[in-house]
């Protein structure tokens, strides 16, 4: 897969996956189509609840309501794209102090390479997927996985409190992007 060429190592993980009674192109299609408006209401609150401490500080997080494909939203507030492979999958990443309660300084990287590159031992490295496979009863498998890799071990202890109180908020936001691209790739269908 195209995650294993940006974190082959990684210090935490998530991953959650459905079957989607569509074509792989279909599932692709709609991963790359869907819409905020299309996206569970509870993913907002999750992320509003997230975004709290930086709001009562004053501080202005990025925005994910705009209008267009939320792929290209997560893009405009700091992911980005690292790897796409046409109908399989797609990779975006991000480096930050993600602990911190404002979510901490986000390094600017423009480019894959500068993700590779990329070796600030304090900082966390994330990188994302959307995968698409077939299974061997032939139904299509949609995937997210989600890494994290951090070198210095103050920052990893700092991450892994935070990781405990953010995973399951985080892996339900996961599940509901999956539930989303299931129902548009299974609508197109039809």
């Amino acid at each position: 897969m195209q995650i294993d060429k940006f974190l082959p190592g990684y210090d935490f993980n998530e991953i959650h996956k459905l079957t989607i009674k569509a074509s792989p192109e279909q599932v692709f299609n709609a991963m790359k189509e869907l819409t905020a408006s299309e996206l569970s209401p509870l993913i907002f609150l999750l992320l509003d609840a997230r975004n709290l401490p930086a709001k009562l500080l004053g501080k202005h997080p990025p925005s994910v309501t705009a209008p267009g494909p939320f792929l290209e939203q997560l893009y405009r507030d700091g992911f980005i794209p690292l790897a796409e492979e046409p109908d399989k999958e797609i990779v975006f990443g991000l480096i930050g102090l993600f602990w911190k309660l404002t979510g901490g300084e986000t390094p600017s990287i423009s480019s894959p390479q500068a993700f590779l590159d990329f070796d600030d031992p304090d900082f966390a490295k994330v990188a994302s997927n959307l995968a698409v496979t077939v299974d061997d009863q032939n139904c299509t498998q949609c995937s997210t996985e989600t890494r994290i890799q951090i070198s210095h071990p103050g920052a990893r202890r700092k991450f892994a409190v935070y990781w405990r109180i953010i995973s399951m908020g985080s892996g339900w936001i996961r599940v509901l992007w999956l539930k989303a691209i299931k129902k548009k790739a299974e609508q197109r269908k039809k």
